[in-house]
């Protein structure tokens, strides 16, 4: 295989070339020019404006009488064709959003008069250079479609995107939402802000800060049949935000929700059931201002946004200390049954606080430093604060975790300075001539946060955690992330004509990131004390002792794609390589020994587990080097752009984490083991004298070797044949374009998963296990939980302390796969008033675990050829299996122009999600721990489906040159109370009650003056 560096220098080289194209953020506007017969027109001048443009751009149609303008901010925008001895013809009104390929002809007629020809109208409708699955939101759909105002609930309104929980009115904004599109894991999705990758690469997948919506020009959701900018089979966020213009204009809002504008949907009925307070909003402010414009105008213009969000909400049996207020404290730990009992308004006054304060600050300075170069800077400053991370009905306050941002005294105590996330990129474009520009770009990422105790005491304490149930109390963990990103891009663009009697349009682009993520852990008194439920009370069981950890990992990640765009007549083709290579290591760290060590002593035998370890560092060993084609080919079935037929093949590469590999030999991650305990003195905590540890640990954590304790290396090796999970995705379509305000699109797609890895214990497979049947004993659940508890088996190892052969090998899965067959319709309306868009699908997600793919066959059976549902938990909501069979999305809105009103809706429906209720197993022999049986093949439970409806009546009031709007939004207007989670272990008290409802009806009010 070529190494990275003579790529490297070959796509060097092809820079002379070619040139780069800008991705992400930007669009194009392409075209021919042609006579009325239809004879091409070449030397056509061709010159585009905007108030997006610090200047006009200006090109020259080529033989074929073809021309091009790649890279253009998204804004609105004109096209004039010029030349003499023909009419001039201004196409004017078209609307370009992110990554829109336009094609936007000229019809001349011959004339020797100096006339015009104006033609206003909107781009086509169907994209003919992409064969992208994306969904693109505007400025009005951002801001006219009622939403909680946030980029997780525009995800939400997307085709093919499955959400892991519902947020209404705001009521889930305080914590990122999971979410799964075309079967991809959640750690394959990619965020994009302003051009600059920020995906955090430690919560792998995941966005690293929040966002101020008003900032927001413009969102584009990619979800299948991605160019080559795309590494991951995963969802593509961008996120686009406002820029200055040589106009001063601007905006500043305030929203306002309030408990008294909110409907109660908790019925007796489902307070049985669990749901004893519902998810209520108490409050939320929304609030914030952005205001732009030149400095010097077609020269300098700066832009600057502030917002902030104040959450608060309430938590489905997440309720008061007596000490918090006067009698909250009897509705702890009380069953369904006797919440039921009190009045619900009683029981929904007395919820904890779930608070959430988001704050962000925006900057972005564009100058042209000639009429060539164009300079940006841009930069994002945000903060997140949280009262109670984790809360739910099982984990009370004192198990939750305050987070924060990281603080650095030495930098003093300004605002900016201390405790929040700070990201910023700076990027420089050279346009050549109106066929070759490229761009360089350098971007800093801040990623830090902690997670602490609510109080300093609680250190000391040892969580209390009931096994059955997973109710715990008491204590919690506290830790610190400290993740910083460095990233360099080059990209650009070239196009040409007559090679191989067609237009050509090439991109290109090399990349190198490197993420550094330090973590530090320590749990709560180091000890778990873990009981087993017995009749209506707990009975000591387990204690769980833990090492604090630290770790500090880097990342490395090069890249380098090229793309060619081939046009001529009917047909498009589309065909690219991407290259990634990606490698990690484990840095030098030091942990202390956990507090007991030494402190043990039974039978002569003394307590050495988890000692202090110094540990050098460590590379894996690996680097995934992969290549991944791209070809797409799309006919216009008439030559009119009106009926397009669209056939995608795509390989994808997954996106390696900090740590993902070279964690193999890291020693001081968290590291536990657990043993057997008898609380001798009844104190419920856990004192050395009383742990077993003459017995075998009942668990051990994976990579943590208790049998050579202090050992500078862990139990695992990296197999040296070690390769990276690759997708294989194909795509059928068709779209029809009806009108110049209507298409619709139907496609096929199928993806093909495989090649995972996973912790392969060395010498143990699905021979060594043996089968046991368990007849769980469910009477201390209350008859009225309809908890099942038929027998099930399980398995438990046959090899005699299994915790003495914890040698494992993280390799490659032998055949494992996964697939995702999809059939998805969507639809576009737009006149200058409605506008309208609409998505169905339906989809089958299967795993498939072949013998020798697994060790423990305890649930094999529910598993292999059933649904791919992965869990999903948050603060506030858990037990969420990601897994829909249909998806039906729906917006409108509609703007009466003589009285300046906006009317619109929402529309989201889904099937309901997978819940698969199980049987937990007695602690297995041997060092197995527990398993849970699911009752039947993951998928075929089901929880109910989800329908929501969301309305918008505004009023806009003309100030001379200013807006201002006043607006009410009904969210959940019928009121649903659609079951979001419930609590899935049958043999646990808590079988079946609900863990999480939707939130009730609720309006938001807003008030909105734009100039």
């Amino acid at each position: 295989m070529m190494s990275f560096k003579k790529l490297t220098g070959l796509v060097s080289a092809l820079v002379l070339l070619a040139g780069f194209a800008q991705a992400q953020t930007t669009g194009e506007i392409y075209g021919k020019a042609t006579d009325k017969s239809g004879a091409v027109v070449p030397g056509v001048t061709v010159t585009l404006t905007s108030t997006a443009l610090l200047q006009p751009l200006v090109a020259v149609t080529s033989g074929t009488g073809v021309y091009r303008f790649p890279g253009v901010p998204i804004g609105v925008y004109s096209v004039k064709f010029e030349l003499a001895g023909f009419t001039t013809v201004l196409r004017s009104g078209i609307t370009i959003v992110i990554g829109q390929n336009a094609q936007i002809n000229g019809a001349l007629d011959v004339s020797s008069k100096q006339e015009v020809i104006e033609v206003t109208g909107e781009a086509p409708l169907i994209d003919m250079r992409s064969n992208a699955r994306v969904n693109t939101f505007n400025l009005a759909a951002l801001q006219d479609i009622p939403s909680a105002r946030d980029p997780w609930v525009i995800l939400g309104q997307s085709a093919g995107v499955v959400m892991d929980r519902e947020n209404i009115g705001g009521n889930m904004s305080g914590q990122q939402s999971n979410f799964i599109a075309r079967g991809a894991a959640t750690s394959q999705q990619k965020w994009n802000l302003d051009g600059v990758d920020i995906t955090d690469m430690s919560a792998t997948g995941a966005s690293p800060i929040y966002y101020d919506f008003d900032s927001f020009q413009e969102m584009q959701i990619t979800t299948g049949g991605a160019d080559v900018t795309m590494q991951t089979a995963g969802a593509g966020v961008n996120l686009v935000t406002k820029s200055g213009s040589d106009k001063f204009k601007g905006s500043g809002r305030y929203f306002f929700t309030d408990k008294k504008f909110q409907g109660v949907n908790v019925t007796d009925a489902l307070r049985l059931q669990g749901a004893t307070s519902g998810n209520p909003i108490q409050n939320i402010k929304d609030y914030g201002f952005e205001v732009g414009g030149p400095i010097v105008k077609g020269k300098a213009w700066l832009w600057g946004a502030y917002g902030k969000n104040d959450i608060k909400a309430g938590v489905n049996g997440f309720f008061l200390k007596e000490t918090e207020q006067a009698g909250c404290g009897q509705f702890k730990g009380k069953s369904a049954a006797a919440l039921a009992a009190f009045p619900f308004a009683d029981v929904k006054d007395c919820l904890n606080t779930d608070l959430t304060t988001l704050e962000n600050v925006n900057l972005k300075f564009n100058y042209k430093l000639s009429s060539k170069d164009q300079f940006s800077i841009f930069s994002n400053i945000a903060l997140k604060v949280r009262n109670a991370r984790g809360a739910d009905d099982l984990h009370p306050i004192d198990a939750t975790s305050r987070q924060t941002g990281v603080s650095d005294p030495a930098l003093g105590s300004k605002w900016w300075k201390t405790g929040r996330n700070k990201t910023y990129k700076a990027s420089l474009r050279h346009i050549f001539s109106d066929r070759f520009l490229m761009e360089a770009q350098y971007a800093h990422i801040g990623n830090n946060f902690v997670l602490d105790f609510h109080d300093p005491s609680l250190s000391t304490v040892q969580p209390l955690v009931d096994i059955q149930s997973g109710f715990t109390d008491r204590s919690s963990t506290a830790s610190q992330f400290v993740r910083p990103t460095n990233s360099f891009d080059l990209t650009g663009t070239r196009s040409s004509s007559g090679f191989l009697g067609g237009d050509h349009a090439v991109k290109f682009g090399v990349r190198y990131r490197q993420d550094r993520a330090i973590s530090t852990s320590h749990r709560g008194g180091n000890i778990d004390a873990r009981f087993n439920e017995v009749g209506t009370g707990l009975v000591a069981a387990q204690a769980t002792i833990y090492r604090n950890s630290y770790t500090d990992y880097n990342l490395f990640d090069e890249s380098a794609y090229l793309q060619d765009t081939f046009t001529r007549g009917k047909f498009t083709v589309q065909a690219g390589v991407r290259f990634d290579r990606q490698w990690d290591r484990a840095n030098q760290s030091v942990v202390g020994a956990t507090p007991i060590y030494g402190q043990i002593t039974q039978t002569g035998l003394p307590f050495n587990q988890l000692p202090a370890v110094t540990f050098a560092g460590a590379a894996s060993g690996i680097v995934f080097n992969n290549l991944a084609p791209r070809f797409g080919l799309n006919w216009d079935v008439k030559g009119d752009g009106h009926s397009v037929v669209k056939v995608n093949y795509a390989r994808y590469w997954s996106q390696l984490g900090d740590g993902d590999v070279s964690s193999t030999y890291n020693p001081v991650a968290t590291a536990t083991v657990r043993y057997p305990w008898t609380d001798l003195n009844g104190d419920k905590f856990v004192q050395p004298n009383e742990i077993n540890i003459s017995a075998a640990p009942l668990a051990v954590s994976s990579g943590y070797d208790y049998l050579n304790p202090g050992a500078l290396k862990t139990s695992g090796t990296v197999d040296p044949n070690l390769t990276n999970d690759k997708v294989d995705e194909y795509i059928v379509g068709f779209e029809k374009q009806f009108s110049n305000t209507f298409a619709l699109g139907i496609s096929g797609i199928y993806r093909e998963y495989g090649n995972f890895r996973w912790n392969h214990t060395i010498g143990i497979d699905s021979s060594d296990y043996s089968p046991v049947s368990f007849a769980a004993n469910c009477s201390n659940v209350p008859a009225a939980q309809n908890a099942q508890c038929p027998t099930v088996t399980y398995y438990q190892p046959t090899v005699k302390n299994l915790s003495n052969f914890p040698n494992f090998i993280y390799t490659n899965r032998p055949g494992a796969s996964r697939t995702y067959k999809g059939i998805e319709i969507t639809g576009r309306k737009r006149v200058k008033s409605l506008s309208m868009n609409g998505s169905f699908t339906v989809s089958d997600t299967k795993a498939f675990f072949p013998p020798g793919s697994f060790e423990d066959p305890s649930n094999i059976v529910n598993l292999d050829g059933a649904q791919y549902a992965p869990q999903s938990a948050g603060s506030g909501i858990d037990n969420i299996f990601i897994n829909a069979r249909w998806l039906l999305r729906a917006t409108a809105s509609y703007h009466i122009k003589w009285q300046d009103i906006g009317i619109a809706a929402n529309y989201n429906g889904r099937g309901g999600y997978a819940s698969p209720t199980g049987i937990l197993s007695p602690t297995r022999p041997n060092g197995a721990g527990t398993t849970t049986i699911y009752l039947v093949p993951l998928g075929e439970s089901r929880l109910p489906a989800f329908h929501d409806v969301d309305l918008r009546l505004d009023k806009s009031l003309k100030l001379k040159t200013a807006k201002f709007t006043l607006s009410a939004d009904v969210f959940n207007a019928l009121n649903a109370d659609t079951i979001q989670s419930i609590r899935r272990t049958q043999n646990a008290t808590n079988a079946n009650l609900i863990s999480s409802l939707v939130a009730p009806r609720v309006i938001r009010f807003g008030a909105h003056l734009s100039w």
